[in-house]
């Protein structure tokens, strides 16, 4: 058996199937405001653990494909991604609170 991942999503179809899809800035955002308000990261990288556990779930069910508008949960590199993307940007916002 053979693993193809794609690093980089080019098409709607990928989303989900590639490590980095247009979401994994929507985490980014996330993380970035977090740390822009100092939320501390014990709490806040949990929650986007949380986030990506319940995300999974629910795109197994119609109601997440439909909402999120895909036919399929999102791989375990693109969550895992998610999450280190995150904490990426809660970094980069909190290395901004400290410049003058």
């Amino acid at each position: 058996m053979t693993f193809h991942m794609k690093v980089v999503a080019r098409s709607k179809a990928e989303q989900n199937r590639a490590a980095v899809d247009p979401w994994t800035v929507v985490h980014f955002a996330a993380g970035l405001a977090a740390g822009l308000v100092e939320a501390p990261l014990r709490a806040a990288l949990p929650l986007a653990v949380l986030y990506e556990v319940i995300e999974q779930e629910l795109e197994r069910r119609d109601v997440g494909k439909e909402f999120f508008e895909t036919s399929r949960p999102e791989s375990m590199v693109n969550a895992a991604v998610d999450v280190a993307i995150f904490a990426a940007g809660h970094w980069l916002g909190r290395m901004w609170n400290t410049t003058r």
